[in-house]
């Protein structure tokens, strides 16, 4: 199965950012990232994602921008 999660942030303050993850489809959903702790919470579920499997893929985007020190205004997941 492919994915391909396409993410914008949409908002940033000292501890959080939010983002807008979107599929290849145009269904999208909103999480939250903590940018203290490190995780994400699921703000707006995506509509057809009930496994999350768009949502952690999102996630683990924004983890690994975040642990290299930036948080992107626009990333992409491909697999």
């Amino acid at each position: 199965m492919a994915f391909y999660v396409r993410l914008n942030k949409t908002g940033e303050s000292e501890s959080s950012a939010r983002y807008v993850f979107e599929s290849d489809q145009g269904r999208r959903g909103v999480l939250s990232f903590d940018k203290v702790t490190g995780e994400a919470s699921l703000i707006e579920p995506m509509p057809g994602d009930e496994r999350l499997h768009c949502f952690n893929r999102a996630a683990i985007k924004v983890a690994r921008e975040w642990k290299a020190g930036v948080l992107p205004e626009v990333l992409e997941w491909a697999s």
